[in-house]
C-alpha cells in the first residue's frame, strides 16, 4: 500500500514544473519574510501621515503607468517563451530589442511629463507639491528597471528557475536593506524614494552580470547584450506592438481597480486613511507571494503547451491546477484574516484602523488568487478583446456603489470597494475563459468528420 502511495509522488516530484514551483515557492517564502519585515519597519518608521504621503506618490506613479500602452512585461514573457521554445534565436534577439527600445521610450516620456505636471498634480490634487516632487525622484527607476526585469524574463523564459529565484530574492533583500537603512536615522519619504532608486541601479547591473552568464551557457537560443542592443537600434516595432498594447489595457484597467480607490480617498479623506487602505494592500501582497510560484511557471508553460495543439491536455492540466488553488485561496485568506490584529499589532498601535481594511481586503486577495491563474490562460489563448470588454464592464456596473463606499465609510469602504470590483472582474473572466477552452478541448477530442 505504501508503495502505491509513494510511487505516484516520487513521479509527481520528478516533473520539471513541479520542481520548478518547489523552487519557486520555496523562494516566494523567503521572499515574504525579507519583504513582511521591511514592511514593518518602514511602516512604524514613518508613522502613519508619512506613509501615505510616501504611498500617494506610488499611486501618483501607478496612474501615470496606466498610460503606458507598451505591454512589455506580459507580451515579452508569452513570446520569448514561445520563441525559446522554438529555438528561434533571431526572433528572441528581435523581441528582446524590442523590448529595450519600448522601454527607454517609456522612460523617457513618463519622467518627462512626471517633471513637468507632478507636483502642479500633487498639489491641486492632495494640496501637497511635495508628493510630486517624490513621484519626479521615483520615475527616474524607469531607467533601470526594465534591465533587471528583462533578465528575469530571460530566466523564467529558459526554465532556469534556481537563478530566477537566486536573483529575485538577492535583489529584494538588497532593496530591503536600503529602504531599513533610509528609514531609521528619520530619512522620512524621500529616504525611502532615493533607496527605491539605488536599488534600482544595483538591480539593472545584477541582471545584467546574471543574464551575460546564462547566455554563455546556452548561446544557440540567447543573443549576446551587444546584439540585443544592436536590435533595439535597428528593429521596427510594427510586428510586436498590437499584441502589446492590448496586455497593456488589460493590465492598465486592472490597475485601475485599486489605483482609482486610493485617489478618491486621497481627495475625499486624506493622506491618512490613504495610509490604512495602502497598509491593507501592502499586508496583502504577502500571502500572495505563496501563489506567485504557480503563475511565474504557468506564464512561460502555458504558451509552450498551446504551441503543441494539446488543447485537451491543457485543459485537463489547468483544472487540476484549479482544484489545488481554489480551496488553498480560500484557506490562506481565512488565516489571514485571522491574523489581521497580529499584523498591526507588529507595525504599532497608531495603525489599529488597518485591522478592519486587512480583514476586508482578504476577499480580494482570495478571488485575485483564483482569477489570477486565467490570466496566462487568456493571453495564451488570444482572448484579449474579450476580457478587456470584461475589464470595462467591471469597472462600469462597480463605479457608483465604490464612490459611496468610499464616501460613507473611507478607508473601509474603499476595501470594499476594490473588492467589489474585483469579484465581478474575475467572475465574468472565468465564465469567458473557461468554456472557450472546453469548446477547444472538446472539438480536439472528437473524430476526424464528426
Amino acid at each position: 500500500m505504501r508503495e502505491r502511495l509513494s510511487s505516484p509522488l516520487r513521479n509527481l516530484l520528478r516533473s520539471k514544473f513541479v520542481q520548478d514551483t518547489i523552487t519557486l515557492q520555496a523562494g516566494k517564502l523567503a521572499l515574504t519574510a525579507i519583504n513582511f519585515a521591511t514592511f514593518a519597519i518602514v511602516a512604524r518608521g514613518l508613522g502613519s501621515e508619512a506613509y501615505g504621503v510616501y504611498r500617494l506618490a506610488l499611486t501618483m506613479h501607478g496612474l501615470l503607468m496606466t498610460l503606458n500602452l507598451t505591454g512589455l512585461g506580459p507580451s515579452t514573457i508569452t513570446r520569448l517563451s514561445e520563441a525559446i521554445g522554438g529555438h528561434d534565436r533571431a526572433r528572441t534577439r528581435d523581441l528582446m530589442g524590442f523590448f529595450v527600445q519600448m522601454s527607454l521610450i517609456v522612460a523617457l516620456i513618463a519622467s518627462g511629463a512626471a517633471f513637468t505636471f507632478g507636483p502642479a498634480f500633487a498639489g491641486a490634487s492632495y494640496d501637497n507639491p511635495f508628493i510630486g516632487e517624490l513621484m519626479r525622484l521615483y520615475t527616474l527607476i524607469l531607467f533601470f528597471r526594465p534591465i533587471y526585469n528583462l533578465s528575469l524574463i530571460a530566466l523564467q523564459s529558459t526554465r532556469a528557475m534556481r537563478r530566477y529565484t537566486a536573483l529575485e530574492n538577492g535583489a529584494s533583500l538588497f532593496e530591503a536593506l536600503l529602504k531599513i537603512a533610509a528609514v531609521l536615522p528619520g530619512g522620512g519619504p524621500m529616504g525611502i524614494i532615493v533607496a527605491h532608486l539605488v536599488a534600482a541601479i544595483g538591480r539593472a547591473g545584477a541582471g545584467i552580470w546574471v543574464y551575460r552568464r546564462l547566455q554563455r551557457q546556452q548561446p544557440e537560443v540567447l543573443p549576446t547584450v551587444r546584439e540585443v542592443i544592436t536590435a533595439a537600434r535597428r528593429n521596427s516595432p510594427r510586428p510586436y506592438w498590437r499584441f502589446g498594447v492590448l496586455l497593456a489595457l488589460d493590465k492598465n484597467l486592472a490597475g485601475l481597480y485599486t489605483l482609482l480607490p486610493q485617489q478618491l480617498l486621497g481627495m475625499w479623506a486624506g493622506e491618512a486613511a490613504v495610509g490604512f487602505l495602502n497598509l491593507g494592500l501592502g499586508a496583502l501582497q504577502y500571502p500572495a507571494l505563496l501563489f506567485s510560484g504557480i503563475l511565474t511557471n504557468l506564464a512561460a508553460r502555458l504558451p509552450a503547451a498551446a504551441g503543441s495543439g494539446d488543447y485537451a491536455r491543457l485543459a485537463a492540466n489547468f483544472r487540476r491546477v484549479m482544484r489545488w488553488i481554489a480551496p488553498l485561496a480560500v484557506g490562506m485568506y481565512g488565516l489571514f484574516a485571522l491574523l489581521a490584529p497580529v499584523v498591526v499589532f507588529v507595525l504599532g498601535p497608531e495603525y489599529v484602523p488597518a485591522t478592519q481594511v486587512i480583514r476586508i481586503l482578504c476577499l480580494y486577495g482570495a478571488v485575485t488568487a483564483i482569477g489570477g491563474i486565467f490570466g496566462p490562460l487568456y493571453r495564451t489563448l488570444r482572448l484579449m478583446r474579450a476580457i478587456l470588454a470584461v475589464k470595462v464592464a467591471a469597472l462600469a456596473l462597480a463605479a457608483l456603489p465604490a464612490a459611496w463606499l468610499i464616501q460613507t465609510q473611507g478607508a473601509a469602504g474603499g476595501a470594499w470597494a476594490i473588492d467589489l470590483v474585483y469579484a465581478i472582474a474575475v467572475a465574468l473572466t472565468i465564465g469567458v475563459t473557461w468554456p472557450h477552452l472546453r469548446r477547444l478541448a472538446e472539438l480536439q477530442a472528437r473524430p476526424v468528420g464528426e
